[in-house]
């Protein structure tokens, strides 16, 4: 008897066209899932850092706003109550210097004053603060100038009420000094750690409101105007803008129409860059011009608020 054994069939594999079809497609696949990865990590990159600079433009401009909000201002003197300037040191990497730093100095009822503790111990029943604002180039973890690990921080410099009387409020009717001047004792600790208010800010603009009134054909009128202290603002833009008791100056000039009206408000406006934006900033390379102006489009986010101020 004859046992059939089965045909044993040979082993087939892949041809090499079907080969080269799979690996094709194998390629797309990954271009896809490359692609979309990509396009999700650019997407959580900008809403990560549009979060963190929102969050770092409320607490600068909440701080700022606070003491807008309760400036002091006295009228009937020739002392002065408010100097705002466009900062001359230009903080910065060298050839990227901010391009608008301007540097505040006021009085208000601050009510953080003695540490926060008003009416406590420490509390002599003073409520008049000397306040700086300064935009430094530093790095703000370790107090130093190193440009390796330096940042654009806002600093501000707040002096309790004792001290304010004492060094800033004025005391020589006849020949009093400016704020400037007064200030300048407390320049060497404006940087210290316990007056650091927000990083990575790169640019801080101050614009006034002013309202005054003129006679327009036998009436008076109210008129407005608005006196922007940005370096880069052209030239209806101030350099410096003060009030004292007597008046507003701009630019040491108090013979401007304006000179007898009343600040009515503030616009503040920050420009917040992004870590990467730091650093290309302190790799170098000189961003001027419409390179300033890419750059800060790809690599900031602007803010803005209206302040209503105290009147005297």
């Amino acid at each position: 008897m004859t046992t059939l054994l089965p045909q044993i069939r040979r082993a087939r594999g892949f041809t090499l066209a079907e080969l080269m079809v799979a690996m094709a497609i194998t390629v797309i696949l990954m271009t896809l899932l490359v692609s979309v990865t990509a396009v999700a990590l650019d997407g959580w990159r900008v809403s990560r850092n549009k979060v963190r600079a929102s969050r770092q433009a409320k607490a600068t401009l909440e701080q700022m706003s606070r003491d807008f909000e309760a400036m002091v201002v006295r009228t009937g003197t020739n002392f002065e109550w408010l100097y705002t300037e466009t900062d001359p040191d230009d903080p910065g990497p060298n050839d990227n210097e901010s391009p608008n730093a301007a540097r505040i100095l006021m009085f208000s009822a601050a009510t953080d004053r003695y540490d926060g503790d008003v009416e406590g111990r420490n509390d002599k029943g003073g409520d008049v603060t000397g306040i700086s604002y300064k935009l430094l180039y530093k790095d703000p973890i370790t107090d130093a100038y190193d440009d390796r690990f330096s940042v654009f921080a806002l600093y501000r410099k707040l002096v309790n009420p004792d001290e304010t009387f004492e060094f800033l409020l004025e005391h020589d009717p006849v020949d009093p000094k400016d704020l400037d001047t007064k200030f300048r004792r407390y320049d060497a600790e404006l940087g210290d750690s316990d007056n650091f208010v927000c990083e990575n800010i790169f640019e801080v603009s101050v614009v006034f409101t002013v309202e005054y009134t003129e006679l327009v054909g036998g009436r008076l009128v109210t008129k407005i105007e608005r006196i922007p202290i940005i370096r880069t603002g052209g030239e209806e833009a101030a350099e410096t803008f003060s009030f004292t008791g007597n008046g507003i100056k701009v630019d040491d000039d108090d013979s401007v129409e304006f000179g007898r009206g009343r600040i009515s408000s503030v616009d503040l406006s920050i420009t917040v860059l992004t870590d990467g934006g730091i650093a290309q900033l302190r790799r170098g390379g000189n961003f001027t011009g419409t390179a300033l102006e890419k750059f800060l489009s790809k690599n900031s986010f602007q803010y803005s608020k209206t302040i209503l101020l105290p009147q005297p």
